[in-house]
């Protein structure tokens, strides 16, 4: 009579965030220039969330020169991403993204940054969780992810 023996292996599979984050200096409406102080505090964010356990997109790390092949592979990320934090700040290009996630059904949490102007409720009946600094954002997501 043969043994059979059945191995159960448990693994921990990250969750995929994508961070919708702006990057844009408000400072010239003529032309469009990164601000060092949005890229630095993105990156911030980003090992925060590593941290605390979560494989992390950043989508200013993977721009291609097109920005039709750029939204194009943001658009994979996307689908295959877990949920979405947009970081709330005073440029718009990041709610097309936080727009594009709710659309395919991904939760959108949002993270208040210095630049925050005031919002209506609309805000909070499109978002899931809306966090007043990084701090509630990692209190939030350890409570309900890990």
């Amino acid at each position: 009579m043969s043994k059979f023996y059945i191995f159960f292996f448990s693994f921990y599979i990250e969750m995929v965030v994508y961070l919708a984050s702006p990057i844009a200096s408000t400072k010239s409406k003529e032309s469009w220039s990164s601000s060092d102080f949005k890229l630095f505090r993105n990156e911030k964010i980003t090992s925060a969330l590593k941290e605390i356990g979560f494989e992390v997109y950043l989508p200013q790390v993977n721009q291609k020169r097109n920005g039709k092949e750029t939204w194009e592979e943001q658009k994979k990320v996307m689908i295959n991403s877990d949920f979405l934090i947009l970081v709330l700040s005073d440029t718009r290009g990041a709610y097309i993204e936080a727009g594009f996630a709710k659309a395919l059904g991904k939760k959108v949490y949002v993270l208040e940054v210095e630049e925050t102007r005031g919002y209506s409720d609309w805000l909070n009946a499109v978002c899931d969780y809306i966090a007043k600094d990084i701090n509630d954002l990692i209190r939030f997501l350890k409570e309900n992810f890990k």
